[in-house]
């Protein structure tokens, strides 16, 4: 018999050892076994970041994006990808709210204003996302400003020269309009001649606080003296890019919505009725009545034990909103869904005075609240 060459028993050895290798990349990842075809673990990730709050009184509080564009208008991405970010990351409802007067790739996709939503809508139906079709209208942003129309049949109707005949054709069918970004490209916040107009008409029902990576506290006070409801949105055009989100410990800029139930006629009612809140960068803002109301639900306290000198409290947070809290001058961080102990004086008092330092409820205020223990 032949001895075999050095040569042929490293071809050999090389041989085993990729076949076992191979058995064993794809046992792991479950993939059927072929020595000539190894698996690897997918790039895209398939799983959703799940948001978790208690119910507030008699509401569900949903998760939205009422801001969001695609390449038909100037996005980077196809409407169904939207839909899949938002599952990804932890969304219960999106808007995808293409421009009707701005669409720089026209050229190469010649359709109507409703075609992003027609294509995102059976998506969404597949992934559990809640879609809401809506379209922005674009003016000149130092004049006339840029709005959101919710709720809407048909976008192809808002295509109007005139913004204030757009914005009351989008009323008349029956759309809830959001003042976007009112400190976006521009100098200062201000309310102009146009938009007293619309407020005195009541031709606004919400607006952005919160746009991208902007917060406008003195908008907070405008929702607040206007009886608006209170917005927070991507106004996304590129990727949500859900590792940078985790990096930088945040979720996606978001509205909370606190509705009934998750049907479409209940999600409108709580934006009528301006049940929300503004939730980006683990901070809210909010009306001062609802965020009493949402932290009543989502913290608990319970006395675990005492001495002579001190009591030791534990505060529980049921939601994924982290809070920043100031009691007695100490600063205390309470994460999400988790529990801390506080060590406090031995007092008669049940109550604790907390600010929330990660809670806005006015222009440069924060909420003033006690927790009962």
């Amino acid at each position: 018999m032949k001895k075999i060459s050095s040569s042929l028993k490293i071809i050999l050895a090389q041989t085993l050892l990729l076949t076992a290798f191979s058995l064993f990349i794809n046992n792991l990842y479950g993939q059927n076994l072929n020595p000539n075809k190894v698996f690897y673990p997918p790039y895209q990730s398939e799983s959703r970041d799940n948001i978790i709050f208690p119910k507030v009184g008699d509401y569900i509080v949903l998760t939205a994006d009422l801001h969001t564009h695609t390449v038909f208008s100037d996005g980077l991405v196809w409407p169904t990808q939207r839909v899949y970010e938002a599952r990804q990351g932890g969304l219960d409802i999106l808007s995808i709210t293409d421009h009707i007067e701005y669409r720089p790739h026209k050229e190469y996709l010649n359709s109507d204003h409703n075609t992003p939503y027609n294509i995102a809508k059976p998506f969404a139906q597949e992934h559990g996302i809640t879609l809401i079709k809506g379209t922005e209208i674009t003016k000149t942003q130092r004049t006339h400003g840029h709005f959101n129309a919710l709720f809407i049949d048909d976008a192809n109707l808002l295509e109007e020269a005139d913004p204030k005949i757009a914005i009351q054709k989008a009323r008349e069918s029956g759309a809830f309009i959001i003042w976007n970004h009112p400190g976006w490209a521009v100098d200062t916040t201000k309310i102009n001649d146009f938009h007293k107009n619309l407020l005195e008409e009541r031709l606004i029902d919400g607006i952005e606080v919160f746009n991208n990576i902007e917060f406008y506290p003195r908008v907070l006070s405008w929702a607040i003296d206007y009886n608006l409801t209170i917005i927070a949105t991507t106004d996304v055009h590129g990727y949500v890019e859900k590792s940078t989100l985790q990096n930088n410990g945040v979720d996606r800029p978001m509205t909370l919505i606190l509705s009934k139930d998750r049907s479409i006629e209940s999600i409108r009612d709580a934006l009528d009725k301006g049940r929300t809140l503004a939730y980006f960068n683990n901070i809210i803002a909010a009306k001062e009545s609802l965020a009493n109301e949402f932290v009543n639900y989502n913290i608990s306290l319970k006395e675990l034990s005492s001495n002579n000198k001190n009591k030791f409290i534990e505060i529980t947070n049921k939601g994924s909103v982290p809070y920043i809290l100031k009691i007695d001058n100490k600063r205390v961080t309470l994460p999400k869904l988790s529990s801390i102990i506080l060590t406090i004086p031995n007092t008669s008092s049940r109550t604790l005075n907390v600010v929330f330092e990660n809670i806005f409820t006015y222009e440069n205020r924060f909420l003033a609240h006690d927790l009962q223990y």
